[in-house]
This record gives C-alpha cells, structure tokens and sequence, in this order.
C-alpha cells in the first residue's frame, strides 16, 4: 500500500476550533477505510515566536499506508477543516499537504527551519512542489507553512507523549469538569515520567485550557503507556474521544543554535551568550530587563512577571556575569529587538570587583587623580597608589534557571526531563485512539 504523510495547519483561532481535534476526527475516519498507521499521530510545535500564530502553534502531520488515491484523502482532510476551522477569524489561513513515499531531505530542513525562523508561504509552496505533495490553501494559505513542516519534523530524536480528550460541541464554550484531587494523584504517582500537570507554586491545574476549545484535558510524558493511563486515573465528564500524539513538546528542539547579536532577526528563537553589560532595570510591573553583549552586539534581555524565580535571577546579575540566554526575538516598534527569555544559563559570576581606596584617617572614598596617578583623599590629601579590590557576597549561583510551569512554552524542556532525552524512535505503534 502507499505510504502517505498528511500535515495540517491554522484552522482554529482563539475562539473556535483546535488543529488537533480536526486531526483526531481524521484518524477516526482514516482508520474507518481501513488505513494503517505507520506511527503515532504526531503533535508538531513550531517557532513560538511566531506572531501571528493562535495559540500555541501547533502543527499535526498523520502518517500511515493506505489503498486510496491522494486526491481522496486530500478531500476527506479538506472537508473537515472546511467544517471545523473557525471561518470568521481573518487571521485563520488553513494548509493541507500531503507527500506520498519517503520525506526528503528538503522537506526535513524545512522542518528543522520552521522550529525557530520565520517562512513564507510561497517557500512552503516551493518545497511541497519540489517534492510533489498534494496540498491545498484557504484565504491567504499561511497554515501550509505548518503543514509541510509537520510533515518534516519526523520524530527522529527526542520526543514526548501527550494523552488528548476532546469534549462533545455541545460543550464548547463551558467549564471543564475534571477533578482536581485525581490529577493531583495521577501527578504524585507519575511525576518523573508526565510533566507540567500543576504548577508547583500555585497548585494549579496545568493539564486544561482556559479557552473554548474542544480539548477537556491533556496529559505529557515520556512514555505512550504512561500518560495513556490518566485514562483511567483521572475522573472527568464530558469526554467525546481521545487521541495520543508523539510529539516535540518538551524537547527545546526550537533551542538549538548559538547565534552572535547581530544577526539575529524578527522573531527568531535562538541562544545567545555573553556577558551581562550594565545593572538590570525592574520596570513598572515587576517586569525585569538586563543587557547583554557578546562582542558582535548588545541586546536587551527580558524576563516578565510571570516567569517567577528567573525574573530574580536575572535582577540579581551584575556588569561581567557570564551568562547564556535562551528565548526568542521580539520586535519593539521603534525600539529594535528584544530578547524574551525562556531560560537562563548563569555560567560565571564576577566575584570581585575595584573600588577607589577609602581614606583611613577621614573614611571617605579618594579621588582618582587620572591615569596611572594614584588616588587622593579629598579632605585630608593623603595619597593611596592604587585601587583595591573588594569580594562580593552573591545572592545568585552558577546553574540553569526556568520560569515555573504554568509560564513555560509548549516547547520548553522541563527541568525533570533532564537525562531522560531519547536519541531515536524503534516504530512500534500501541494504542493512539478511542472513543468514550
């Protein structure tokens, strides 16, 4: 039988719709004819900088072997974003791709690209015809940017699982009725495998949307077995079905180039390192803002209130600290970049620093008298040759700094999964779908 991968983009908005339930509405009719998927339902994130983007920019590419020409499938996939997608939202450009055979390496790149740079639709459309998909737009066609890069973003190295249960129509819009103390359970049973289902700070819960979407909840982790266990540990109502996706979420694969200040661009997400130029500034909000320079350039750093402990961390970092910042490029109207963090590296710390010698007979600080001069007490006129050196009590030490749970990126690696990174993918296929 054929092997087909069908990538989707862009058909929900902040009111309506969700990317992944057209997904799990296209499993279920998919596995209806009959097809046989050749991995799990892959949840794609891409750049999050992105910012025209609904939500968490999220991509789904399906990929399975089916006796059914591409033009059947295409309408099968087409018909229901035309039913669900939110048609009232300007902003909402749907993209369908899909490449029958092996992905090439063309497409791979693109994959790679769209994790942390911006594209156009008219280089999608370049790549999808190189490699003869079968695509189709709506309006302006932005989502088939998404589309051909889930169909790219293959999986090869780390990922995760996310456990999704979708709630009837008839429920959008509502409150979401899940159990608050079964999460908690399900969290302290699984904790070092599932991530990211209640913030630690405030006790709440992480695994439900706030909008009107169809998603009830949705549970991540290492393993497909393990988050496909809040199945039966987590109490809900409401659910319609559930899907399992194999996913990038949690990985930093949007975090992986070392790029110099000067040639970063409009919402890129990159990493940069230098060192910390001047005092960081809290602004009105509580909002923090530090500068570093690298020796091509110098750009603001920001870490905003919601980003808890790291905020302080950066407040805490002085002229010299060497540090390694991790975020995305935000343009301010006027004002050039900024650089958001979504993580910081503290890799050295100034633990001394010169001051002018302080008169012993008056106990207030010389004066330098220029260049290799010496210094001199004002007052009394005695004389030190040279400044001296004073070692600083640090209220910050040397490691890896995160914003708490419920501020993180889709993307963002949490600190648990640290050492559990996976390097390749063996195929097999379990249980990705159901109804309830």
């Amino acid at each position: 039988m054929p092997r087909y991968h069908l990538g989707m983009d862009d058909t929900d908005s902040l009111q309506r719709g969700c990317t992944t339930y057209i997904g799990a509405l296209l499993v279920d009719r998919l596995l209806g004819k009959g097809c046989r998927f050749i991995d799990y339902p892959n949840l794609i994130r891409l750049n999050p900088n992105i910012p025209w983007k609904s939500r968490g920019n999220a991509a789904v590419c399906l990929r399975f072997e089916a006796d059914l020409p591409a033009d059947e499938i295409m309408q099968m996939a087409y018909s229901l974003v035309e039913e669900f997608r939110d048609s009232r939202d300007r902003k909402n450009q749907p993209g369908v791709a899909i490449l029958e055979g092996d992905v090439p390496d063309a497409v791979l790149s693109f994959g790679r690209c769209a994790l942390s740079e911006v594209l156009t639709v008219a280089e999608a459309q370049d790549v999808a015809t190189e490699a003869n998909m079968v695509c189709r737009m709506m309006k302006g066609g932005r989502g088939l940017v998404g589309a051909v890069a889930s169909i790219g973003n293959t999986l090869a190295g780390d990922y995760t699982f996310e456990l999704v249960v979708y709630r009837g129509e008839v429920l959008w819009g509502t409150k979401r009725d899940v159990d608050y103390q079964s999460v908690v359970g399900f969290d302290a049973r699984t904790r070092r495998y599932t991530f990211n289902n209640i913030d630690g700070d405030t006790g709440r819960l992480l695994i439900t949307p706030h909008g009107p979407d169809p998603i009830l909840f949705g549970v991540r982790g290492e393993s497909a077995v393990i988050v496909r266990g809040a199945l039966e540990e987590i109490r809900y109502r409401g659910g319609e079905r559930w899907v399992l996706y194999r996913s990038n979420q949690g990985t930093a694969a949007h975090l992986t180039s070392l790029v110099p200040v000067n040639r970063l661009t409009a919402y890129q997400a990159a990493i940069v390192e230098g060192i910390i130029a001047r005092r960081p500034l809290v602004l009105k909000g509580s909002h923090v803002i530090g500068t570093l320079s690298d020796g091509s350039g110098t750009i603001d750093i920001a870490s905003y209130e919601p980003s808890g402990g790291m905020r302080n961390i950066l407040r805490e970092l002085l002229p010299g600290d060497w540090v390694r910042a991790y975020g995305g490029v935000r343009v301010r109207k006027g004002k050039g970049f900024t650089f958001n963090l979504e993580r910081l590296d503290v890799l050295g710390l100034v633990s001394e620093v010169t001051r002018n010698p302080v008169c012993e007979l008056c106990g207030k600080s010389m004066k330098s008298e220029g260049r290799g001069k010496g210094y001199q007490c004002r007052r009394c006129g005695s004389r030190k040759p040279k400044a001296v050196k004073v070692k600083l009590e640090r209220r910050v030490s040397v490691g890896s700094y995160l914003p708490p749970p419920r501020s993180m990126r889709h993307l963002t690696k949490p600190q648990q999964r640290v050492g559990l990174e996976k390097t390749s993918w063996g195929g097999k296929v379990g249980s990705f779908y159901g109804l309830l």
